[in-house]
């Protein structure tokens, strides 16, 4: 019996539905007024995926550091409200994310890079 063919993806493609995923969590969370802390880690997650499957694409190597990652795309993190509730994280988080898949369908305007 011969072994089924995985559906090839692209790492980059891969780290997207990461992205994807952790946005859908974060929404998840929020609807179900879960804690603060687990929004919050939902969104930075989020936008670390975005970044590294940006910098990826880009050839650039991933420093651990999200804000410096933006720097070197030269995408602005939207922030949260001064006082941040968990709707204003997640709304900064997909305003970021969609920054993010704006500059990654510039790069390759083949794939859509929805969230």
């Amino acid at each position: 019996m011969a072994a089924a063919n995985p559906v090839a993806t692209s790492v980059p493609a891969d780290r997207w539905e990461e992205c994807r995923n952790n946005l859908g969590i974060a929404r998840l969370l929020v609807s179900e007024r879960r804690p603060e802390p687990l929004v919050a880690t939902a969104c930075r997650m989020a936008v670390e995926s975005a970044c590294r499957t940006a910098l990826q694409h880009a050839g650039l190597p991933w420093s651990g550091d999200t804000d410096s990652a933006l720097d070197r795309l030269r995408i602005h993190r939207v922030a949260a409200e001064d006082t941040p509730t968990p709707r204003s994280m997640l709304l900064a988080a997909e305003e970021t994310v969609a920054l993010i898949a704006a500059w990654l369908r510039r790069q390759e305007p083949s794939r859509s890079w929805g969230f």
